[in-house]
C-alpha cells in the first residue's frame, strides 16, 4: 500500500503542471520538487550502501541546480551513514574518498579537504590527496592541487604527481598550432557514404556503417530508402560474429525503423537484438568487463512507452550495474525528448532506491538542458 502511495505521489507530480510542465523551458520549479521527491525516497532506502551512493548523487544534483547548501547536507548524510558502516568493512574509506573526488569535480574545495580529513588509512589517505588534486588540476586550480602533494609521503609517488600536475599546466597554457588543428580535422572515409558502406568488406564494420546511413536517411525523411538500407544492415549483422557489434547494430536498425515510422519493423529488430546484447553483456562481465549494449536496450524500451518490457530487461543485469543504469537510462530518455515516459517509468520502480536513481536521472537531463539553453543566450 505504501508503495502504491508513494508511485501515485509522484503520478500526480508528473501530471500537474505547476510541478512538471510539459513545455520546453523547464523551470527551477520542476527541477525542484523532482530533487525533493529523489531526497524523500532516499530517506526509506533500507541498505545502508545503497543509501549513502544515492545520497552522494542527489548532492550531486542539488550543487548542480545551485542548491549547495541541500548539496552540503546530502554529502554529510552520506558520511554520516559511511560512520555506519560495520567495522568489517574494508571500503569505508574509499567511499569517503569517492564522496571528496565527487566534492572536488563541483569545486568545493573546502568540502572535499573536510571529507579528506576522516580518512583514516594512511595508504587511502594518500591515494585520495593525490586523486582529489588531480580533479582540482583538471578544474584549473593548479596551486591548490600543488598544495595537496604534501600529504603524499612516499617521495616517488610525491614526484610522479607533481610531474602530472605540472603537464596538466602546460597543456592548459600551450596554444594549438595549426598542424594540431590539420591532424585533428582528418577523418575516415571509408563509412563516408552508403556507396563506401557497400564498398566495406568485413561484416563487423559494414553492418553498423549501413546501419547509421539508414538512420541518417529517415532522419531527412527519405523513409523509403532509408528502409531498404536498414533492410540491407540487418541482414548483414547476420555475419557479424561480435556479439556487442551485432547487437548494437540491430539496436541502431531499430532506432532508424521507427524514425522511418515502421514500428512493427523496428519491435521486432530490437526483440531480435534483445538476447544477443544480454549475452554479449553476460560474457563481457564474466570477464569483469563493462558495457553500455544493454542500457541502450533500455532507453528505447522507455522511449516506445514498453515500461514493461524495460524493467524485465534490467531483472536480467547485476545489481550494481542496475544502479548505474537507472540513472543514466532516465537521463538519456529526456535527453532525446521523452520526459513524459522517463517519468512514467520512473514511477513504475518497486524500490525506493531505483525510483530516487531514476528521477535524478530526470533532473539531470533537464538540468543539462537548462545550462545549455542559458549559455546559448
Amino acid at each position: 500500500m505504501a508503495a502504491l502511495m508513494l508511485t501515485a505521489v509522484i503520478v500526480h507530480l508528473s501530471l500537474n503542471t505547476g510541478s512538471f510542465a510539459q513545455d520546453e523551458t523547464q523551470s527551477d520549479t520542476e527541477i525542484r520538487s523532482i530533487l525533493t521527491e529523489a531526497a524523500r525516497l532516499t530517506s526509506q532506502v533500507e541498505n545502508l550502501q545503497d543509501r549513502m551512493i544515492v545520497w552522494v548523487r542527489v548532492g550531486w544534483a542539488n550543487w548542480k541546480s545551485g542548491d549547495s547548501t541541500s548539496a552540503k547536507r546530502n554529502f554529510d548524510d552520506a558520511l554520516e551513514l559511511i560512520d555506519k558502516f560495520p567495522p568489517q568493512e574494508r571500503f569505508a574509506d574509499f567511499y569517503r574518498q569517492s564522496v571528496a573526488e565527487v566534492q572536488a569535480e563541483l569545486g568545493d574545495t573546502v568540502g572535499a579537504d573536510r571529507t579528506l580529513g576522516r580518512i583514516k588509512d594512511d595508504s587511502q589517505r594518500e591515494e585520495a590527496f593525490r586523486t582529489v588534486g588531480m580533479e582540482q588540476a583538471r578544474r584549473g586550480d593548479f596551486k591548490g592541487a600543488i598544495v595537496k602533494a604534501a600529504a603524499i609521503q612516499n617521495d616517488e609517488n610525491r614526484e610522479e604527481y607533481l610531474q602530472s600536475i605540472s603537464k596538466m599546466q602546460q597543456e592548459v597554457d600551450r596554444v594549438p598550432s595549426p598542424q594540431d588543428t590539420e591532424e585533428s580535422s582528418e577523418s575516415d572515409d571509408s563509412c563516408a557514404d552508403v556507396a563506401a558502406a557497400d564498398a566495406i568488406s568485413a561484416p563487423e564494420d559494414k553492418a553498423p556503417c549501413l546501419a547509421y546511413w539508414g538512420g541518417q536517411l529517415a532522419n531527412e525523411g527519405q523513409a523509403n530508402a532509408a528502409l531498404e538500407v536498414l533492410s540491407r544492415a540487418h541482414q548483414e549483422s547476420s555475419l557479424v560474429l561480435d556479439l556487442t557489434v551485432r547487437a548494437y547494430t540491430l539496436e541502431q536498425v531499430a532506432v532508424g525503423q521507427a524514425r522511418a515510422e515502421s514500428m512493427n519493423e523496428a519491435t521486432r529488430s530490437l526483440a531480435e537484438a534483445e538476447p544477443i546484447a544480454l549475452a554479449a553483456y553476460r560474457k563481457i562481465k564474466a570477464h569483469h568487463g563493462w558495457t553500455s549494449i544493454v542500457q541502450k536496450l533500455v532507453e528505447l524500451r522507455v522511449e516506445w512507452g514498453d515500461i514493461e518490457g524495460a524493467n524485465s530487461i534490467l531483472k536480467q543485469v547485476e545489481e550494481n550495474d542496475r544502479k548505474n543504469e537507472m540513472q543514466g537510462v532516465a537521463r538519456a530518455v529526456v535527453a532525446k525528448g521523452h520526459k513524459k515516459e522517463a517519468l512514467e517509468w520512473a514511477t513504475s520502480q518497486i524500490s525506493s532506491r531505483d525510483r530516487a536513481l531514476a528521477l535524478i536521472g530526470v533532473a539531470d537531463a533537464l538540468l543539462s538542458s537548462t545550462q545549455s539553453a542559458d549559455s546559448g543566450r
